[in-house]
């Protein structure tokens, strides 16, 4: 008796729970078309996709425009940072104390640039020839990291318009499906071929906004691409020229340096010792 009444309400509730899974999934369909339902309507209007598709490519251009604006700002600023440096070891020693002065007018090369000086190895003031030594290759600290330059911030922007371009077209394909869709309920007809030239038409129309965004995205992934590409040269030339100004010892060179030294040391205590056991 007890397994009739467990089985009857196991059916029972098995009844009732696809028609409550099936009442959610009604008001929250028709709360989606609900808010769906004004998006869609002004995708109907036929002004909608080109004045879209328009404001795509202003935007489009904006950005081509900054792009290029931090392309020639950053350029610039390498340009005179090369024309700041010396371009053999005798010369960056007599020019030091003038052209750091001229390093720190750049607020962006100064960070670069102390932490580049911590590892410099000054020259000997009783040098016939003195120069500056270095242990760390210079383009550690000039690169496009440490100096905060170059369009790295702007490299998700063909995504974002070819993103945006896509999504525009799919509520407009949509819209224009539910269009057709209304005309053929309220005429209770199959659709003739005014009609499906009509349809055809406007689903032709949809396609502005991706063909918009996908325009725009090869136009900036081109720009982006030959910016990085001339700051990268650029910054490299800075880099080859500090280099020349330099002269860069290994830790193989340090290492061996050490050696000899301690080996004179070693001699030089050798001599007292044995000096001192002459004496006693």
């Amino acid at each position: 008796m007890f397994s009739l009444v467990c089985g009857a309400g196991f059916a029972l509730g098995a009844t009732e729970t696809p028609n409550a899974g099936s009442n959610v999934f009604t008001l929250v369909g028709s709360l989606a078309m609900k808010l769906a339902a004004p998006v869609l309507s002004i995708f109907r209007l036929p002004e909608t996709l080109p004045a879209i598709a328009l404001m795509i490519v202003f935007a489009g251009l904006i950005c081509l425009g900054r792009v290029l604006y931090i392309k020639y700002r950053d350029l610039n600023m390498l340009i005179q940072m090369g024309r700041l440096f010396p371009n053999s070891e005798r010369e960056f020693a007599n020019r030091y104390p003038h052209f750091e002065a001229e390093m720190l007018k750049f607020p962006v090369m100064s960070r670069a640039w102390f932490e580049f000086c911590e590892t410099l190895v000054l020259p000997d003031p009783r040098a016939t020839n003195p120069i500056f030594k270095n242990t760390i290759r210079p383009h550690v600290f000039f690169n496009v990291d440490r100096l905060e330059i170059g369009i790295d911030a702007q490299k998700p922007l063909p995504r974002l318009f070819g993103g945006m371009g896509l999504l525009v077209t799919l509520f407009s394909l949509s819209a224009a499906l539910v269009e057709g869709a209304d005309v053929i309920a309220a005429t209770g007809a199959e659709a003739s071929s005014d009609f499906m030239h009509h349809i055809m038409g406007v689903i032709s129309e949809t396609l502005y906004p991706v063909v918009a965004s996908l325009f725009i995205y090869l136009i900036l992934t081109v720009a982006l691409w030959q910016s990085e590409k001339t700051l990268g040269l650029r910054l490299n030339q800075l880099n080859d020229k500090i280099e020349r100004g330099v002269h860069f010892i290994t830790q193989e060179d340090l290492t061996q340096k050490s050696l000899i030294l301690m080996e004179r040391q070693l001699e030089v205590l050798l001599e007292v010792r044995a000096a001192l056991t002459r004496e006693s």
